[in-house]
C-alpha cells in the first residue's frame, strides 16, 4: 500500500503542469539601441576600424506620425583602412507599439526597428556635434563643422548646420514621391563664441 501511495505521489509530481515562465523584463530603450548600433558597426567596419562606447550618441524624440518616442543614433568608426580616417553615421529607429501575438503562436514586436541609416561625415569632409541634435516631426537638426581648404586634419573651422529630413508616414506606407526616405540639407552654422582674453595676472 505504501508503495502504491508513493508511486501515485511521484506520478502526480511528474504529470503536474509546469508553472508558466515569468515574462522577460523589458529592455531599456538606450540599452536596446546600443546593441543595434553594435550590429551596424559590424557591417560598416572593414575589420580594421573600431568603435569605443564614447563614440556613440542617442537622442529620443517624436519623429513620425505615430507620436511615439523614436530614436536617432550617431556613431563613428576610427582607423578605417589601417589609417587615421574616421567615418560618422546616423541610424534612425521607429519605436514599436508593444504588440505581442505570442499567445496565438505569432511574433512579438521589437521595441525599435531600423528605418534608415547613412554615412554623414568623415575626416577632411565634415564632422557633426551630436550633442546639439534636436528632433522635431520629420526633422533632425545638428550643428557641426566642415574642413576648409587650409584647415589641419585635426581641426575643421567652418561652422555648418545639417538638417536631416525623413518621411513621417512610414508606418502608413510610402507613396511614389516619398523617396528617398532620408534626405539632408546643409547650411551655415553657428560660429563659436570668441574666446575672452585672459586677464593679466598681478605682478608682485
Amino acid at each position: 500500500m505504501k508503495l502504491l501511495l508513493l508511486g501515485l505521489v511521484v506520478f502526480g509530481s511528474l504529470s503536474a503542469p509546469a508553472a508558466p515562465a515569468a515574462p522577460a523584463a523589458p529592455v531599456a530603450p538606450a540599452v536596446f539601441i546600443d546593441k543595434e548600433i553594435t550590429k551596424l558597426l559590424a557591417l560598416y567596419s572593414d575589420g580594421f576600424g573600431y568603435n569605443s562606447p564614447k563614440a556613440r550618441h542617442v537622442v529620443f524624440g517624436s519623429l513620425f506620425d505615430t507620436g511615439r518616442q523614436d530614436a536617432v543614433a550617431f556613431f563613428r568608426t576610427v582607423e578605417m583602412d589601417l589609417s587615421n580616417v574616421h567615418f560618422e553615421y546616423i541610424a534612425i529607429f521607429s519605436q514599436g507599439q508593444g504588440r505581442d501575438l505570442s499567445d496565438v503562436g505569432g511574433p512579438t514586436e521589437r521595441p525599435y526597428h531600423l528605418v534608415a541609416t547613412a554615412m554623414i561625415g568623415s575626416r577632411w569632409t565634415r564632422t557633426l556635434a551630436w550633442e546639439t541634435a534636436k528632433i522635431s516631426k520629420g526633422r533632425v537638426v545638428v550643428q557641426g563643422k566642415r574642413w576648409a581648404e587650409k584647415d589641419a586634419g585635426c581641426c575643421p573651422t567652418q561652422p555648418i548646420e545639417v538638417t536631416f529630413s525623413i518621411f513621417t508616414g512610414i508606418a502608413g506606407g510610402a507613396g511614389p514621391h516619398d523617396y528617398p526616405v532620408l534626405t539632408e540639407s546643409e547650411g551655415a552654422g553657428h560660429a563659436d563664441p570668441p574666446t575672452p582674453p585672459r586677464k593679466a595676472g598681478k605682478r608682485g
